[in-house]
């Protein structure tokens, strides 16, 4: 047997260069022919296209008849005859544009009554209030005390003014441990509880003082 002779590697790689050129060039020649095909494919068939649109007869339209329409004699409707009686309103409507006005109807809901006026109350009786004072009697049971002050100053001025309503008034000390002394103004004394009382509303009136009726 004969010995096969060994490659050296410049030879093997030109051998793979031209089996990569064998390769891409059978690659070029099917991609030309391929675009070739599909150039001369698109030429033929546009032409039968053509061709067979204008073979291709037409449908045929048919027409149709419309309905008979009725007569013109017939569709038209005859007015109507009114007489003068007809055209007058019925009922007790007035006639449209104669100017008559029909009277009002009469009102079907009762009207409301008016609200009963709220009455003032009255006044209360204002006490009379006496314009002279009442006799003082030394026999009384009842003295009207009508102030209270720290001062013997401020009762004298007071006792002043009281004596000006003919008031018979005088001082008492009283003796109130812590709070001290206190000088009261008192008038009096009267012989019945209406005398002092009538006292008392003097002294509301002229004086705005609130004064108290108490025993001797």
């Amino acid at each position: 047997m004969m010995a096969q002779p060994v490659k050296t590697r410049s030879q093997r790689r030109i051998e793979r260069k031209q089996l990569t050129l064998v390769i891409i060039l059978i690659l070029t020649l099917v991609g030309i022919s391929f675009s070739l095909g599909v150039m001369f494919g698109k030429r033929s068939v546009r032409p039968a296209l053509v061709d067979d649109a204008e073979t291709t007869p037409l449908p045929t339209v048919t027409q149709v008849a419309p309905p008979p329409q009725p007569a013109a004699a017939e569709t038209e409707q005859k007015p109507e005859k009114l007489t003068f009686y007809d055209n007058l309103p019925k009922g007790k409507q007035a006639p449209l544009g104669s100017g008559i006005n029909l009277p009002p109807k009469a009102a079907t809901e009762p009207p409301a009554k008016p609200s009963p006026a709220v009455q003032p109350k009255p006044p209360e009786p204002r006490r009379s209030v006496p314009k002279k004072a009442p006799e003082a009697s030394a026999q009384g049971a009842f003295m009207v005390q009508v102030a209270s002050f720290r001062t013997r100053a401020d009762a004298d001025k007071l006792v002043a003014r009281l004596k000006s309503y003919d008031l018979t008034p005088f001082l008492e000390q009283a003796q109130l441990g812590d709070k001290g002394t206190w000088y009261r103004v008192l008038s009096g004394p009267y012989q019945t509880r209406e005398h002092a009382e009538r006292t008392v509303e003097l002294l509301r009136e002229k004086e705005r003082l609130s004064a108290l009726v108490r025993q001797r």
